[in-house]
């Protein structure tokens, strides 16, 4: 469009009107001037605001900034990031933008509404299809008792309770017939518990993989088919409330049709994509794309039968198969720009909808004790229905907390309402606000309530020097990838297993959870064949399952599966640990190395794994960092067939660890073990008591190994950090593992040198300079760290 200023007047409606809070969707009639799009930039006549890109590019803008100002201001009350987004919409809306007529008519006109509430549906749009990605239906087959009784009345006790209380309410206030059935719908929408809210909750507190959280992401997915079937009463009940009877129920025999060819038609194409996808191979582009064009086309046919658009994305995203290849690509593509833009941006624009103005008494009053009844039968009912399943009652009452939580599902569920006028203005601002207070104070009081670490802390010693010596061992082993296995099977062998002491060996390997919603802990059956079936886990169990199937009498293998985040997967490792009765947890290092001994890859993910599994752990930890298998092709056997270990000791609690289990691999004919006991030739902070306890342990290691002729023992005095540097250099040529202990919290001036420079503080000075760059050696290193037991 060409003209000026003059001709092409840019001011829309009179500033007056705006501000009181309503929408552009509200008017049968708006008269509004056209946006223009490109602008000449400042030599321009007419002011940027009146150009449609200028305008959006603006208001996300603000959103952006806002929304992250409101979680810094929230950051120190740890609230959940919808909160931050709903405060957010509320200062964008009439409370507090609105109040200001300039800077609404410069930053939110409404002719510019439509554009940016549009865009941020189509995002709402996809992010329903994401979530019908991540879920997996199956897990509704799977749940036990306690989900299903838990997932189902978590429901139908506060939705029963919020009808009785609406049609008393009705009955003794005289309500209309529309008032009464919009407090149905009302106490229905706050009694459902939808699964992208729990899953949301769980991620932001950190616990979605303990046991308290699996419950209850089980259990919300049963509860989440409240919402699939209250879309279809809402959207029904839209068009009842116009007379056309028949429509709706062409509409809900249409929907059933529409899942039935999903089901049926459109899930068979996507297993065969994933058929056509080689293993290890991204999924083509192609595919991806006619799936994204699919999913917002279903949000057309959706309202075209008469559902709402966001019914027909989500039960397509249920259609694709969770995890690799296909629903990993999709959530990895389009999760970034959808969660971390859009989808702030819908729940912040439903701000523009609110009104506390227009509120009216008696509405807020009975609408507020509709909230509150349906908040309290779900406490009472889930509380009720756990502690009779034997939950304790701490956690009994979080999971009660945590099935109140709100979403974004719930806030679209309630946008879709108002602008099909199924609730008020009024009523809409009431529910907004209460899913940003029931979250915000639920969120707050599991924070108070669980604490997961207190389940598996240790308070009884479980360590392989506090162990029995003819009861077994009981070890834990971590993998990541399939590569690391050789290495800890060869140091499960030199663990010396025998018929009188037998190795008990529970295998994770730990998948990192994306393209899903839900955390999965599976066991793998030992006496089940061999599987044919190409999975990530299926060649590293198969592999165990052969180890456990040749070593019968002395080895016993239990596999085990866990896909669920890194931040948090230290949980599964250590309640396994606690579970099993372990005494050491195996994890590997977080670096590997080439041929050439250059360090080929780091994984920060994987360091914080460890640190948290040392700081947590129910038993000891030994972090393995393996040289050998990369740099010689397999651990290296000496001409004569033996196995070289060396032990450096210092002395505490964990250098005592490391020689109980150097001991136990010593009483194996195979296996020739040096004891290096370093001394400092002065150390003014001595623990005599540590000291006394040391030296009862080498007693000890020397009486029981004293006719073993493969066991050397030397005690060297070390003056400065140079000598003690080249004792472990003279350990380098003739030894396949070095075994130090962490020293967690032990001073020495052996080591005061080492700790200058530390690079991984998670390994001690000792580990930490036999896995540095500087160091450049074939030796695998153990660094043993003794289980820390509690006292309060």
């Amino acid at each position: 469009m060409d003209g000026s200023a003059a001709k092409y007047p840019h001011v829309e409606v009179d500033p007056s009107s705006l501000g009181n809070g309503h929408s552009i969707t509200e008017s049968d009639w708006t008269c509004l001037h056209p946006y223009y799009i490109v602008s000449r930039g400042v030599w321009d006549v007419l002011p940027v605001t009146v150009f449609s890109f200028t305008v959006m590019g603006l208001q996300i803008l603000m959103i952006c900034i806002l929304i992250q100002f409101v979680t810094f201001l929230l950051k120190p009350l740890r609230q959940p990031h919808i909160v931050s987004q709903v405060i957010a919409g509320m200062i964008i809306g009439p409370p507090v933008l609105g109040k200001f007529v300039e800077l609404r008519v410069i930053v939110f006109p409404i002719r510019s509404q439509l554009t940016i509430i549009n865009t941020a549906m189509m995002g709402f749009t996809i992010f329903q299809f994401l979530v019908g990605v991540r879920m997996d239906p199956t897990m509704i087959f799977s749940c036990g008792r306690q989900a299903l009784a838990i997932g189902s009345l978590s429901f139908v006790i506060p939705a029963t309770l919020a009808t009785t209380a609406s049609v008393i309410y009705a009955y003794l206030l005289h309500l209309k017939i529309g008032l009464t059935h919009m407090l149905i719908l009302v106490g229905a929408a706050q009694s459902m518990t939808t699964f992208p809210a729990v899953a949301s909750m769980l991620s932001e507190l950190k616990i979605r993989n303990s046991e308290l959280g699996r419950l209850a992401m089980s259990s919300a997915m049963i509860g989440d088919q409240s919402y699939s079937i209250l879309s279809l009463v809402s959207a029904n009940w839209k068009l009842n409330q116009h007379g056309l009877h028949s429509d709706a129920i062409y509409a809900m025999v249409l929907g059933i049709a529409y899942v039935a060819v999903i089901a049926f038609i459109v899930r068979p194409v996507f297993i065969w994509i994933i058929k056509r996808t080689p293993d290890g191979e991204p999924v083509k582009e192609m595919y991806i794309t006619l799936i994204l064009l699919a999913a917002l086309a279903s949000g057309f046919i959706s309202i075209a039968i008469g559902q709402n658009a966001y019914f027909g994305p989500f039960i397509l995203g249920l259609a694709v198969p969770d995890g690799p290849p296909l629903g990993t690509t999709l959530v990895n593509k389009l999760d970034p720009i959808v969660s971390g833009l859009l989808m702030p941006m819908f729940i912040a624009l439903c701000g523009l909808d609110m009104d506390f103005n227009i509120i009216h008494f008696h509405v807020l009053k009975v609408v507020a004790i509709i909230i509150a009844v349906c908040l309290v039968g779900k406490i009472a009912g889930v509380l009720l229905i756990a502690l009779y399943c034997r939950i304790p009652f701490r956690e009994s009452l979080s999971l009660s907390f945590i099935m109140c939580g709100k979403g974004a599902i719930e806030l679209a569920v309630y946008h879709f309402w108002l602008h099909t006028k199924i609730i008020d203005r009024g009523t809409f601002t009431v529910m907004l606000t209460s899913v940003a207070v029931v979250t915000g104070a639920t969120n707050s009081i599991v924070r108070l309530l669980y604490d997961p670490s207190k389940k598996y802390a240790g308070y009884i010693k479980r360590t392989i020097q506090h162990a029995r010596k003819k009861g077994g061992l009981r070890i834990l082993t971590c993998v990541h990838e399939e590569e690391e296995v050789p290495s800890l099977i060869k140091l499960l062998e030199v663990s010396n297993p025998t018929r009188e002491s037998p190795l008990y060996i529970h295998v994770v390997h730990l998948i990192e959870l994306v393209g899903r919603e839900a955390p999965v802990l599976a066991n793998h059956y030992m006496w089940k064949k061999k599987s044919s079936k190409a999975t990530a886990s299926g060649s590293i169990v198969n592999i165990f399952r052969r180890l456990n199937h040749q070593n019968q009498g002395v080895l016993s293998v239990q596999a085990f599966t866990t896909i669920c985040p890194y931040e948090t997967m230290h949980e599964d490792v250590c309640m396994l640990a606690l579970d099993k009765g372990t005494s050491l947890i195996v994890i590997p290092f977080h670096k590997r190395w080439t041929a050439d001994g250059a360090i080929a890859s780091t994984k920060p993910a994987l360091r914080t794994l460890n640190s948290n599994v040392l700081e947590r752990a129910p038993c000891s930890v030994a972090i393995f960092a393996d040289r050998e298998i990369i740099m010689s092709g397999g651990i290296g056997i000496p001409p004569n067939n033996s196995f070289h270990v060396a032990l450096l000791f210092l002395g505490g609690a964990d250098d005592r660890e490391a020689l109980a289990y150097a001991q136990r691999m010593a009483t194996d004919s195979g296996i020739k073990l040096r004891v290096v006991r370093l001394v400092a030739a002065d150390d003014p902070n001595v623990d005599e008591w540590q000291k006394v306890l040391d030296d009862e342990a080498l007693k000890i290691f020397q009486l029981q190994t004293y006719l073993n002729g493969n066991v050397l023992y030397a005690e060297i005095v070390t003056k400065d950090l140079e000598q003690t540097t080249a004792i472990i250099r003279s350990l380098e040529n003739w030894n396949n593992l070095i075994i130090v202990g962490r020293r967690h919290g032990v001073p020495s001036p052996i080591t005061a040198g080492f700790s200058a420079q530390t690079e991984c503080p998670e390994l001690g000075a000792m580990g930490d300079l036999l896995t540095s760059s500087t160091f450049q050696s074939r030796l695998s290193i153990l660094v043993v760290q003794q289980q820390i037991v509690r006292t309060d």
